[in-house]
Parts: structure tokens; sequence; C-alpha cells
């Protein structure tokens, strides 16, 4: 396996192409990269900024660059020793005439070799079409305006919806030729049987045929024109296609098309078929066994049908040694299975314990008192989310629930119950469907494995609890998903299947984009892979988990910001501030919510819910320095915030005068001087405090088990907002400029320049030196971080609970990290300077075997220990510690 390790994931787009990539590739070697990690940079939708609409994966997005340039790029990074791992999107692909194979599909229909290869139900209703939900409009209102458009071009013959354009099957041809001549291209096309080849060739043909008869041309020209003007004519040529237009809206309660998530433009792929697998993977295949890629990161594994065997159909491809690794949202209690054959996860699981090891435990009651008065209808997170659920189940994924109905119905229920017509039972289903405490399980045949079965218990035992009335209906459902219902072992199984394709989508709706919107007790939990209902653990904890991790997927990603975290890196260490804090943090609410009250404009706007997380926001993400675009900023995030909290607004139906008096209230807020002069010097301590837990999350990032991986930009503070906020261009000028600037440290100059990094903090600089020197140092020690032991060191004294330390060793080989994680009464939050009399008796007591001469990465200066390491006296230097033994 070519080793993966030190990952810089990189958003590959049109705002950033393999060119702009050239050109810092020297400065993410200088920095300590030992991988690039790509977006996808496949052929995507037209500006695409993300990737994830693939359009087709047989080659690099044009936008992006070409493959002369990737191999150029591949070249020098063989040079530097960097090698590349790369995104793919096997889930689905854009569902837009501009992919090949729908354009094939729409054109040929059952004679298009991809005609199956998307999860298309063809015999729903009898329609054999798929529905297209892209317009605003019934169809009957888009017959009736007149709205849709026969043409021809080069191309050939087309439905066009203003800008949008859509291919029209092969017997659409003879329809519209038919009236004009009976000619010898009139015959080819109405007895026309082939694959997509012959197709373009006779569209080529009879185009060229078009250009040289100018009677033809006005022929075809007068009968497109008739048409056009004719409603029931449109329609006739709508009956021979194999799309239906549809509104938008109606996937809500009717779909026959699989989609990723609630998005009607991402259609989703039956990898599950092998030949599907094969041509999908054909041109990312060549790229790996070329050297290009060595890696691949599988983008959304559970909404595949058969994850274990997509995984294994991989293996084969790229053999047992390839890295891969998968995105994946585990539960606080929830493992990676340990026999599928991947190397680990893109890391969202440690983001979530590294985020509770900095919050303050202890504070829990103290913040779900205060928060239950602020807002006392969403204070209980664990039935918001289950109504959230099922909201989202009824009202924006009811097309879906449909179509599992319809499975269901297909003689799993017991004799003479028809779910369509019973609403008991389709409640019952949807009860039990919200009711998951997973995103989903990987069922393979009965009987079930033993965890398999308790979260069905568990799922079960939640339905019930909250809907009694339906014990008898979901006593059947729980054994019917179990197997025992007595019903056809292989329709049960397909039935179990193609409900946990759903389950995960359901979550990620009901919760990351809903829930995550509303419940506020304090949002740095409201991320993805971690959970609100949680308020920090212990370092007991964290060690139990980093010795799991080291054993079972040493090489899964540490991620703590990614493209789709809803907030900056930083902006979450300034939060958990807040969680050691919350006597002042709820009077200076109080004082605010008060004070604020004088100006604003609207009583009503914002309800108090949304002014707490108006406060938290301004807390987390207020710049360091002054940002002319933060306001515009802020209100871009918030209209996401509340659309996806779906309480006063939604993507659907915005309600836009509430909206805008919320940015009017935060615009008149931040003009406002009494409360700018309170808030000022509360963000300045908390930044200054949050500081100091950024540095320790990026050092545990890159020393604890598993591979660091940093997300563009983040080398400096990273106050972002989610997506697109989190994409925008990065300054590489400035960081080189930085380290540069790091380079030239000495040991002459180094306590000089440790005092600048400190006392100049708000630059950023501080935590990208953290970064570089351990960085450098992980590359120096590749083995020992990826296969060295993780021993937990015990710190004994008063604060002891308040910091972490533990070494990574292998063949005699020792580093030891300490990090502060509970900071406000132990640090000065404007110089980073320790309190030395609050850490007077706490002392890292090191194991018997352990060596007794140490140098310090970050202030290189030389350690002796007589068995024990003095917390006072090592902090002086510098916030965080990072030790190499002395050879």
């Amino acid at each position: 396996m070519q080793r993966v390790d030190s990952t810089y994931r990189l958003q590959l787009a049109p705002q950033f192409t393999f060119k702009d990539l050239q050109k810092i590739l020297d400065y993410l070697n200088e920095l300590g990269v030992a991988t690039i990690y790509s977006a996808p940079f496949f052929q995507a939708r037209e500006g695409s900024t993300h990737g994830y609409d693939v359009l087709h994966p047989f080659g690099i997005n044009t936008e992006i660059g070409d493959l002369k340039q990737f191999r150029q790029i591949r070249d020098r990074l063989k040079e530097k020793q960097i090698t590349w791992l790369q995104d793919i999107v096997p889930n689905h692909m854009a569902f837009d005439p501009e992919n090949p194979w729908i354009r094939d599909i729409f054109e040929l229909g059952p004679e298009s070799s991809y005609y199956n290869f998307f999860d298309i139900d063809w015999d729903y209703k009898g329609l054999k079409k798929v529905m297209l939900p892209f317009f605003g409009n019934t169809l009957e209102e888009l017959l009736e305006k007149g709205e849709l458009k026969l043409k021809f071009d080069k191309d050939g013959f087309s439905l066009n919806f203003y800008e949008s354009k859509y291919p029209l099957s092969a017997r659409s041809y003879v329809e519209v030729l038919s009236r004009i001549r009976e000619d010898n291209f009139t015959c080819k096309f109405a007895g026309f049987s082939g694959n997509t080849s012959d197709w373009n060739e006779l569209k080529r043909l009879f185009f060229q045929n078009y250009e040289k008869d100018p009677e033809l041309q006005m022929q075809l020209s007068t009968e497109i024109e008739k048409i056009n003007h004719s409603a029931e004519e449109i329609q006739k040529i709508l009956d021979l296609q194999y799309f239906l237009p549809t509104h938008w809206k109606h996937t809500e309660q009717e779909i026959n098309y699989r989609r990723f998530f609630t998005i009607n433009g991402l259609i989703c792929i039956r990898m599950e078929d092998p030949v599907v697998f094969k041509a999908y993977h054909s041109f990312i295949k060549e790229l790996c066994d070329d050297g290009l890629i060595n890696g691949l990161r599988i983008d959304h594994i559970d909404g595949l049908f058969d994850p274990e065997g997509y995984i294994n159909q991989l293996r084969q491809m790229l053999g047992s040694d390839f890295f891969i690794i998968v995105e994946k949202i585990l539960e606080a209690d929830e493992k990676l299975a340990s026999h599928w054959m991947v190397e680990g996860t893109s890391g969202y699981e440690f983001l979530a314990k590294v985020n509770h090891l900095f919050s303050d435990v202890n504070n829990e009651k103290a913040f779900t008192e205060a928060y239950t008065k602020i807002s006392p209808q969403n204070a209980n997170y664990e039935a918001l989310v289950y109504r959230k659920k099922l909201f989202i189940l009824k009202e924006r994924m009811g097309g879906e629930l449909l179509n599992l109905c319809s499975l269901l119905n297909q003689n799993l229920l017991p004799e003479s119950v028809d779910i369509h017509k019973d609403e008991t039972w389709k409640d019952a289903f949807s009860v039990y469907l919200a009711a998951f405490p997973v995103y989903r399980i990987y069922p393979q045949g009965f009987p079930l494995k033993p965890d398999e079965k308790e979260i069905l218990n568990q799922a079960y035992k939640k339905a019930l609890e909250e809907f009694p009335g339906f014990k008898e209906e979901l006593n059947y459902l729980k054994r019917l998903f179990m197997g025992e219902a007595g019903k056809d072992p292989s329709k049960t199984l397909y039935f179990l299947q193609r409900c946990q394709q759903f389950s995960g989508p359901l979550a990620a709706k009901g919760v990351e984009d809903t829930s995550f919107y509303i419940f506020n007790r304090l949002v740095v939990h409201n991320e993805v892979g971690d959970s609100p209902e949680n308020f920090g653990i212990t370092v007991a904890e964290f060690h139990q988990n980093m010795i799991h991790r080291k054993k079972e997927f040493p090489l899964s990603l540490n991620a703590t910001a990614t493209h789709d975290t809803k907030r900056g890196e930083d902006s979450r260490m300034r939060l958990n501030v807040l969680s050691e804090l919350p006597r002042e943090w709820f009077s200076n609410f109080n004082e605010w919510k008060t004070m604020n009250a004088e100006i604003r404009k609207n009583k009503e706007v914002p309800d108090v819910n949304d002014e707490y997380f108006i406060y938290q926001t301004l807390v987390a993400g207020l710049p360091f320095q002054d940002d002319k675009d933060f306001f515009s900023r802020i209100c871009d995030y918030l209209q996401k915030v509340l659309r996806e909290a779906k309480v006063h607004s939604n993507w659907a139906q915005p309600d836009e005068v509430y909206e805008n008096a919320v940015f009017k209230f935060v615009e008149d807020i931040l003009a406002h001087k009494k409360f700018r002069d309170s808030l000022g010097p509360f963000v300045a301590k908390i930044a200054g405090l949050g500081v100091i837990k950024s540095l320790g999350q990026i050092l545990l990032k890159i020393t604890a088990p598993g591979i660091p991986d940093i997300y563009q930009g983040t080398e400096l503070s990273d106050l972002s907002f989610v997506d697109p906020d989190n994409r925008r261009p990065v300054d590489y000028d400035l960081r080189m400029k930085y380290l540069e600037e790091f380079k030239a440290f000495s040991k002459k100059t180094l306590p000089q320049d440790l005092e600048s990094l400190k006392s100049n903090y708000s630059s950023g600089r501080i935590k990208m030196f953290v970064m570089y020197k351990s960085l450098l140092q992980r590359k120096m020690d590749q083995d020992l971080f990826q296969r060295g032991e993780y021993i937990p060191l015990l710190i004994s004294g008063k604060n002891s609970a308040k910091f972490i330390s533990y070494a990574r060793v292998l063949n005699g080989e020792w580093r030891i990290i300490i990090v502060p994680l509970i900071i406000a009464e132990l640090f000065n939050p404007n110089n980073l300077m320790p309190k030395n009399e609050q850490l007077a008796d706490v002392f890292i007591n090191l194991p018997e075997n352990a060596p007794s001469e140490w140098d310090s990465i970050f202030s290189g200066k030389t350690i002796i220990t007589g068995g024990s390491l003095a917390l006072k006296n090592i902090f002086n230097d510098f916030p965080v510690v990072f030790l190499k033994n002395r050879n």
C-alpha cells in the first residue's frame, strides 16, 4: 500500500483548478502534508463548486483541468513522496440531460444500455416514464401557458423549458417527420433498433442532410411552429417520451426514482448491479492502475443497497492493499463494522470525540436548566428529533415513504391488510422508521446479527413509547424486520435492505438538516458526526476511544473540519469555552436580550430561540480583524439556518418577511454601541481562550491514532459558517509568507518568536506554527504515529482532570503530548500564559521505562525529568506541549 498520511483536503473546482494546485505544491510539501485529498474532480455540472453533481465519471472536469495536467501533478508529487486520495461518488449522479446516461435513456428508452442503471421504478403506475420534477408548475399549467417548446438543432429534437433542454425519444422523430414527408430518413427512424453509437450516427447523418435541404428546413420549421402553438400537439409529443414533466414539489408526496436525500437533481445509481459497477468505475480504475490515485474516499456509503458488497467489489478491482476509507456517520456508541475491508472512515467520529473532550462535562445541568427556560418547547432534544423525523417523512419524503409502503404491500403484511387504504398501518410503519437510533443496519440474511436485532428493538421500543396505540402493528412490523413474521425470506430481506437505504437520508434530513438548527442549548455539538444530546466526555473516555481506534482502524482520518461541517473548527472551540462559563454566559445573554429590546423594530422577530442562536453565532464567528463581508456572510448563513429549521421559514415556501426582519435585527444590534461595548470584551476573552483550545485540537488531531486531515485554509483561524461559506477562496500567498517566517526561526530567536506568536494570536500564525511543527515531526515519525502504542499518562493534582496527556511509543522512541482542556481558570486569554498558582501541584506521572531527557518540539528547550513533569514549568513557553525523547 502506498502510504496515505497527513491529508490536505482540497475543493478542486472552476475556482481552484489544477493550475492553481501546481502553484501550492511546494508550499504543501514544506508544510508537512503527505497526501493530497481531493474533492470529486470528475465531469460535473457547469460551475459546480463541490463536484458531487457528477455528470459522468469518465473524465476529469474540463473546468478543473485535464489528464495531461494531472499526470504532471502526479510526477511532481512522486518527487516529493506525496500521495493522492480521491473522493468518489458511487451513490448518485446529476439528473441532467448533460449526463450521457440520462440522455441515452431519454432518447432510446428500454433499448438504452443504461435503462436500468438508475434506481427508477419504470413500472410505477404503468407510466414507463421517469418523473422530471424540475418545473414550477404542474404539467397542465405548463401546457396552458405554452412554456414547453419543441426545438431542433444539431443535437436533434428536444423539448425546451426556457434554458433547459430535454432530448426527445427516437419515436418522436417518426411522429414529427412523418407529418412532413415519407423519405429514407423517416423509414430509418421508424425502423431504428440499435445502440447509442448507431443512434448518434443516424442523428448526425440526418442533420447533415437537413443542412443541405432548404425545403426540409422550411417544412420542419413550419411543423415545429404549428406544434408549439397547440397544447394538444405538445401533449402528443410528451406521450412519446420516457420522462414526465412534474412540479418540483410533487416529489414530496410522489416520486418514482431514488434521489440523494431530498435533492431532485441528484438521481441514485443501482451500484449493486455488477454491470453498473464496472461501467461507473472504468476510468477510476485506470487512474488507480496508473498511480495517479493512491487511495479512495467513498462518499455516502450508507446510500448504497449493499455497502459491504460494494467494498468487496472495490477490493477485487483494486487489490487488498489499496487504501480505502468510507464516509460514515457513527452515533456515539456505534462502531464501524470491523469485517469491512476498509482502512476506516473519513473521520467525523474523531471530530465528535475531540469536540466533546473540550466541553466541560460538569456543566451540562446548568446549560440544560437555562435553555429550558429560554425555549421550553425545544429543550427535549430526543423528542424534538423524533418529531422532526416524522415531519420530514410525511412532508418532505412522502414519495419515498409511499414507495416503501408499496413494497410492504406486496404480500408482506397480514392477509386482508392494504396499507394504501389503512392509514393505521402506514402511520405505524412511519413511526417505526422515524425511531431508528442509527443511520442504518446492514442485513445480509436471516437470522439477523445480535447487534442488528438490538437496533430494531430500540426502534420498536421508541416507537411504542411515543405511539402505544400502534402496539399490534408495531409488534408485527418488528417481527417482519427480524424475519420472524412467516413471510417470504427473500422478499422480506429485500424490503428491509430498501428501508435501510432510506433510513440514512431520513436521519440526515430530520437531524442534521432540521433539529440541529432548532435545538440551541450549546450549538457546538450541533455538528456532523456529533450529537447535541451529549455534553462532553471525560479524559478516560477519550483514552478508551483512542485505544479502540488504534486497535481497529488506526488509518481512519482525524477530521476536525470538512466541506460538510456546520461551523469552523475554531468557532467550535470558542463555543467550548462557553461550556466552562454557564453563569457568565447566561448573564450576558439576559443582559443583551434586555438592552437590544430597546432597539428592536419588531418585538416578535427574532423569537427568543433564534435570538439566543444569533448571540452564539456572534461569539463563535466574529472575526479577529474587521471583515467588510461579515454582515452579508452572517445574513446568508442565517437565511440558511432559518430555512433548514423549518420553523418560521423553509426552502419550499420562504418567509422573506421574517428573514429580512432577522437580518435587520442583526444589523441594528451590530450598530448598537451599548451592545458592542458589552459584546466586544466578552468575545475577546472567549477568543483568546478559544485559541488555546484550538491549538490543543490541532495537536491531538496530528498525534492521536488515525491520520490527520487538514481542510483547505484551516492553517489559520477557521471561523467559517456552513457551506458555501467554508468554500471561500483561500489566501495561499499569506500562508506561504507565514511559512517562510517559521522556517527563519532560529534557536537564538525562538523565545522572542514564540512570545510574538502568543501576543499576536489574532493573526492565526500561532495555529499554523503548531500545525507546521507537528506535521513535520509526524512526517519524520510516520511509522511511530501510524503503528506505535498509544499510552495514556496519569496526571495528578487538583486540576489534573482539566488536562490530557498520552505517549506514542515505537521501538524505544517516545513522543509525549500534553494539552489543556478546561482552561478558563488556568490561562490568561490576553497572552495565553498559564496562571501558575493553579498548576502548582499538577504533575504528569511517567511510566518507569520512559526516557528522562526530552526536547520540546515547539520551544526547542531540553527538559530533564525525574519520573514526572511539573506543569507549572512546562506551559510557560507555549500553551500546548509536544515532547520528543533525546537519543
